[in-house]
């Protein structure tokens, strides 16, 4: 089996902008949101672009080929969503559940998702937690309209890594790109929407019960440690963050070449061009093959290929994804 780059699924968003049509290939008056880069849930499944196995979808791969494509995963599909957010103007506080409360209730997974920063404005920050004390505090904040009193932040700068475990209070705001990493799943439930209506003057659907369900009252999310593998001249890797469901590495090059094994041998790695140019090198049963890198691109990388190497154009920045352990 061979590694594989898959056409992104673009989302539109009333939040969304325009900046990135360019890079994904995308035309559209539409403000664009989302761009979904690996994704095996039917809400926006993933194809792969070209070569011999162009067409087929992502879960069609883990379904032929389930050693190569999934290995050990804690879910029956691909575990991780992969996608770019563009937000133009603020997204919904939002909450997502955890894996107990969305198989009862939603019939799908939780969501811990991360956030590595693309862009941001210079004073960026994002909401990140709360300070509701009970659950009595926050239903009488909506009723009132006051859940903006209780809203938390935090700065943000690019190359920034923000984790946020399932049941964290969030929100992206305006001028913020990021590229998400998350586990497979499609469930968000919407605290607030800044008073704002969509094109037919009509506000959002909120999930004001649920969230208030899955909130968590008091205390707070521990930072997540950067933790430095390798630094080099030309070559720098950064472990940005790790939890049971999934491990993510910053990868920084300089006219240097690296070999990298799989995260985990037995499963995929997915690895995503941030920015500049090179060449992923690898030899697959099949023999040697190379695949060029440009950003935005997402690469599969098949469980039987144990190793590959990555020839940046200069400098370029990765990230590397697995699960598993």
């Amino acid at each position: 089996m061979l590694p594989v780059k898959f056409r992104p699924v673009p989302m539109p968003r009333i939040w969304g902008g325009h900046a990135l049509k360019s890079t994904f290939g995308v035309e559209t008056d539409e403000p664009i949101g989302e761009y979904w880069v690996l994704s095996g849930h039917p809400n926006g499944m993933s194809v792969v672009a070209d070569g011999p196995l162009a067409g087929k979808t992502l879960a069609e791969l883990t379904e032929l080929y389930p050693d190569a494509y999934l290995g050990n995963s804690p879910q029956n599909r691909f575990p991780l969503l992969i996608k770019y957010l563009e937000a133009e103007s603020d997204l919904s506080v939002q909450i997502h559940p955890d894996d107990a409360y969305a198989n009862q209730h939603e019939g799908d997974f939780g969501k811990t998702e991360a956030w590595y920063i693309l862009d941001s404005k210079p004073d960026g920050r994002v909401n990140y937690g709360h300070t509701f004390p009970n659950r009595e505090a926050y239903e009488s904040a909506v009723r009132e309209g006051k859940v903006k009193d209780y809203l938390s932040y935090r700065s943000i700068a690019p190359g920034d890594l923000v984790f946020v475990p399932a049941r964290t209070l969030h929100a992206l705001l305006a001028g913020t790109k990021v590229l998400e990493i998350q586990q497979t799943s499609d469930v968000t439930y919407r605290v607030y929407d800044w008073d704002r209506v969509d094109a037919d003057g009509k506000p959002r659907t909120l999930h004001v019960e649920k969230a208030a369900e899955v909130l968590q009252y008091g205390g707070s999310t521990p930072e997540m440690p950067r933790v430095t593998l390798v630094d080099e001249e030309g070559v720098q890797v950064v472990r940005l963050a790790q939890c049971p469901y999934f491990t993510i590495d910053e990868v920084r090059l300089s006219a240097t070449e690296l070999n990298l094994a799989l995260g985990v041998k037995g499963n995929p790695d997915a690895l995503i061009a941030v920015e500049g140019q090179g060449t992923l090198s690898f030899v697959s049963p099949d023999g040697l093959g190379e695949l060029a890198l440009r950003p935005g691109d997402t690469v599969l990388i098949p469980s039987n290929i144990e190793s590959y190497r990555v020839s940046p154009h200069g400098s370029m920045t990765l990230i590397r994804t697995f699960y598993g352990s």
